[in-house]
C-alpha cells in the first residue's frame, strides 16, 4: 500500500508538471506509465528470477491497470 502511494505521488507531480488534467488523457498517461516504465522492470526482474511467463503477465497487467486508476483517479479529483 505504501508503495502503491509512492507510485500515485509521483504520478500527480508528474501530471501536474504536464498539465495533464482531462480524465481520459489521466487514463492514458497512467496506462502509459504501467505499460512503458513499471512493466518493463517487472519483466526484468521476473526474467532474472527465472519465474514464469504467465506471472510475468499477470504483474504486468496489475500494474497497467492499476496505474490506469490511479490516473483516472488523480484527474478527476
Amino acid at each position: 500500500a505504501i508503495a502503491m502511494i509512492i507510485v500515485a505521488g509521483m504520478m500527480r507531480h508528474v501530471f501536474s508538471m504536464a498539465s495533464i488534467t482531462e480524465v481520459s488523457k489521466g487514463l492514458l498517461s497512467g496506462v502509459g506509465i504501467g505499460l512503458f516504465f513499471i512493466s518493463p522492470w517487472i519483466m526484468i526482474n521476473n526474467a532474472y528470477g527465472d519465474r514464469p511467463f504467465k506471472l510475468t503477465l499477470i504483474d504486468c497487467g496489475y500494474a497497467i491497470i492499476g496505474c490506469g486508476i490511479m490516473g483516472l483517479v488523480l484527474t478527476a479529483l
